[in-house]
C-alpha cells in the first residue's frame, strides 16, 4: 500500500485503490466513465465510502462530482470497472431542482412517488411524511400542490423525499443552493446528527468544514480520485500546498528544458561530435517537458466559490428595503 503521511496527524493521503477500510458501504473499483467514447471524466479510479463518514467530493466545475453521484445511484453506467454497493446499503440523492412532473402533485402524490410498487408503504405513508418533514423544519399540507411553495421550501421537500426512503447513503449535490441562512444551518445539524453516510457537493466552504470528516478530491487532470481524512479546510491547504510546488517544479523543468534547447541550437550547428551532443540535448529538453504537470486551480475557483455562496446567503438572511 502506498502511504503518503501529511504534516497534520489526523490527515493521511493514499493511492486509494490499495487503501482497505472497516464498514464500507460503497467502492469503486478501476471505474472509467465518460459521456463520449474519447473523453473519460474517470479512469481506472477506484475509492471507497465509509459507514457513517461525512464526505465532501471535491473537484473543479466538469471534473465530473455529479457523475459520481449518478453512478452510485445507477442512473449512469461505467464503461468499465466495477461499483460495489454492500449488501443491505440503500442510495438517494437530495436533486438540486424540483423536477417539472411534480410540480403539479400534492404533497401526498409526491412523496408517495418515491416508492416503488414492491415497498409502498400504504397506511404509514403519512405518518413517515410528517417525520420526514419535521427534520427537514418544514410545514407543508398533505393536498397542497408542490408548484405552490418557495424555492427554499421545494428545496427542503427534496431532502425529506430523499430521506423517506430511509436510505443508509444520502448523496446531496448543492444541497444549499435556494437555502436561506436559517435552512444551511438546519440542514448542516441534521448532517452533523444523522448516523447515515453522507456525500455531498457544495461551493459553500463554511458549510463543508462544519462536519467533513473525510474529502474525495477528483482530479481533472489524471481522472482518478484522491482520499483525504480531516476537516474540508486543512484537507484544502495541503492540495493548495501540492500546487504550489507542482506550479515551481514546472518552472524549474520549462527553464532547464529550455536551456538544454538553446545548447542544442548552438552545438548543432558546429558539426562533427557535436551534432551527436546536440541530439542527446534535444532527448534531455523533451524529457523535462514531458515531465510538466498539468497543474490544478481547484482552491483558487473554489475560493471564489466561497466568497459567492457567501453573499448570497448574507442577502437572503437580510431583511429587504421596502
Amino acid at each position: 500500500m502506498l502511504l503518503r503521511r501529511l504534516a497534520h496527524p489526523s490527515i493521511r493521503f493514499t493511492n486509494v485503490a490499495f487503501r482497505a477500510f472497516s464498514g464500507v458501504v460503497a467502492s469503486f473499483k478501476e471505474v472509467s466513465f465518460g459521456y463520449t467514447y474519447d473523453r473519460n471524466l474517470l479512469e481506472n479510479t477506484s475509492f471507497s465510502l465509509r459507514s457513517g463518514s461525512k464526505v465532501t467530493l471535491m473537484g473543479q466545475n466538469g471534473s465530473g462530482k455529479s457523475s459520481i453521484l449518478k453512478l452510485l445511484t445507477n442512473d449512469l453506467q461505467v464503461g468499465s470497472g466495477k461499483i460495489n454497493l454492500t449488501k443491505g446499503e440503500t442510495v438517494s440523492t437530495a436533486k438540486q431542482t424540483m423536477p417539472l412532473e411534480m410540480r403539479e402533485r400534492s404533497v401526498r402524490d409526491f412523496f408517495h412517488g418515491q416508492f416503488g410498487k414492491r415497498d409502498d408503504p400504504g397506511f404509514k405513508l403519512e405518518g413517515m411524511i410528517a417525520k420526514v418533514l419535521k427534520s427537514v423544519n418544514l410545514v407543508a399540507p398533505l393536498e397542497r400542490e408542490i408548484k405552490s411553495f418557495s424555492g427554499g421550501q421545494q428545496a427542503r421537500l427534496l431532502l425529506a423525499a430523499a430521506l423517506i426512503t430511509k436510505p443508509s447513503v444520502l448523496l446531496l449535490d448543492e444541497p444549499t443552493n435556494n437555502l436561506d441562512k436559517v435552512g444551511i444551518e438546519h440542514l448542516r445539524e441534521l448532517i452533523e446528527d444523522t448516523d447515515q453516510t453522507c456525500m455531498v457537493i457544495s461551493h459553500d466552504e463554511d458549510f463543508l468544514n462544519s462536519f467533513t470528516d473525510s474529502v474525495l478530491y477528483l482530479d481533472v487532470h489524471s481522472k482518478k480520485v484522491e482520499m483525504y481524512d480531516g476537516d474540508y479546510f486543512f484537507v484544502k491547504s495541503e492540495i493548495d500546498k501540492r500546487i504550489k510546488k507542482e506550479n515551481s517544479d514546472n518552472k524549474r523543468r520549462e527553464k532547464e528544458a529550455q536551456k538544454k534547447k538553446d545548447q542544442a541550437a548552438k552545438f548543432a550547428g558546429k558539426g562533427g561530435g557535436m551534432r551527436k551532443v546536440a541530439k542527446t540535448m534535444r532527448k534531455v529538453a523533451d524529457k523535462l517537458a514531458d515531465e510538466v504537470v498539468a497543474v490544478r486551480q481547484e482552491v483558487s475557483e473554489r475560493s471564489e466559490a466561497k466568497r459567492t455562496a457567501s453573499e448570497v446567503s448574507r442577502e437572503r438572511s437580510e431583511p429587504r428595503a421596502k
